[in-house]
């Protein structure tokens, strides 16, 4: 059986065994759906070709499409979506080379590269205009090279390579192009094909990045508070979690419950309460570290996340931000003044529990701790 269908079996049974990596994928949906759906990148395989891939192949590729569509998620930008996705790439096809080049003015430029070793920054144009991408944005087809490639670069040039033109509503957008050096099993046909409907995914991504960050923001942003949602939370938490465990680090968690919440809600109204949430968020967003998370748990709850960071930094920063909280003064109903602070409970990260579950229940129970000794309290879980 080909490599690739392997690796790809491997990756898939270890996808059912794992929930959290089936948490990120119905997390991300939609990003997926944008990207390019599973019958409609089918379609496209079997389009290339006079005859369809074999499924069993086919199935595998989809399913490598869809986990990393989902990887490209966070991405700030498209070239840091086109940069990871790449990475991702040469990493799954076990090549050592690869790069993203998109037309521009006519010519070729780089958007993204991995094993180039500098030859080529990022948005350079390169001084040829001939080679196999070229010809593949000359005419159109994919190209299996096999053998040394002559060239001026100064990196080791590929023995196998292939080259796929990035076709986006019937005109051609860029060029993929990986290659494996000395002493790599070749690519093949079938290779080929594969990466032709990568391709085809890449040639969306390209074309609805703008729509897809913006439908990711979407999906995991509260959007009454503006701050990230409980769903994104369990995805962070996950991977802060293995971070966690591959660098023998720790990190610790807080969960925020406001004071008075339920009887500002029952004096003043809720949308009076809603307004108040809101601002109160603002100024939690305002007081934490960039490398922090805040998210909403349920109704006033917030719960927080603290990346390297142990008990006492974890303490030093609540007790910041219950200062500034206790600073603001919210309007309520007939211009009443309204002061609002929280009681918060800490649990660390792997003294408490090793999964997010245990986490969350053990900072839980010190939240109800703190609430049950008065206002404003603030207990870390023994």
């Amino acid at each position: 059986m080909p490599c690739l269908l392997r690796h790809s079996r491997v990756e898939a049974c270890s996808s059912l065994r794992d929930p959290r990596l089936g948490l990120r994928r119905a997390g991300l949906q939609i990003f997926g759906n944008l990207a390019g759906s599973p019958p409609r990148l089918r379609r496209a395989a079997v389009g290339h070709y006079s005859t369809a891939m074999e499924q069993a192949r086919l199935e595998a590729t989809l399913s490598w499409l869809v986990d990393s569509a989902s990887d490209l998620a966070p991405a700030n930008s498209l070239d840091d979506a086109l940069d990871r996705y790449l990475n991702r790439l040469v990493q799954w096809l076990r090549a050592d080379q690869g790069s993203i080049m998109l037309v521009t003015d006519g010519g070729l430029s780089l958007a993204a590269s991995v094993g180039l070793n500098g030859a080529a920054q990022p948005g350079e144009r390169p001084v040829a205009v001939t080679g196999p991408a070229y010809e593949a944005l000359a005419h159109g087809q994919p190209r299996l090279l096999q053998g040394a490639l002559s060239s001026d670069r100064q990196t080791p040039r590929p023995e196998s390579a292939m080259v796929i033109p990035i076709r986006a509503r019937e005109r051609i957008v860029g060029v993929l192009n990986v290659g494996k050096l000395a002493g790599s099993t070749e690519f093949s046909d079938e290779d080929v094909q594969v990466l032709t409907v990568v391709a085809t995914q890449l040639a969306w991504i390209l074309s609805n990045f703008e729509l897809m960050s913006r439908m990711w923001t979407l999906a995991i942003t509260d959007e009454l508070t503006g701050l990230f949602n409980r769903r994104y939370f369990y995805l962070r938490i996950q991977e802060e979690i293995q971070r966690s465990q591959r660098y023998d680090a720790g990190f610790c968690l807080g969960l925020i419950d406001l004071d008075g919440f339920k009887e500002l809600n029952r004096l003043h109204g809720h949308l009076v309460g809603d307004e108040v949430l809101s601002q109160v968020c603002g100024v939690l967003r305002k007081n934490l570290r960039g490398v922090d998370l805040a998210a909403r748990y349920g109704g006033d709850e917030i719960v927080l996340l603290f990346p390297e960071t142990g008990p006492e930094e974890a303490l030093r920063i609540l007790t910041r931000l219950q200062t500034a909280t206790h600073e603001m003064v919210f309007v309520g109903r007939d211009g009443i003044p309204v002061k609002l602070g929280f009681c918060a409970g800490i649990a660390q990260y792997p003294y408490h529990g090793h999964r997010s579950d245990e986490l969350i229940q053990r900072a839980d129970e010190s939240l109800l701790e703190a609430k049950r000794a008065g206002l404003g309290r603030i207990v870390v879980a023994d």
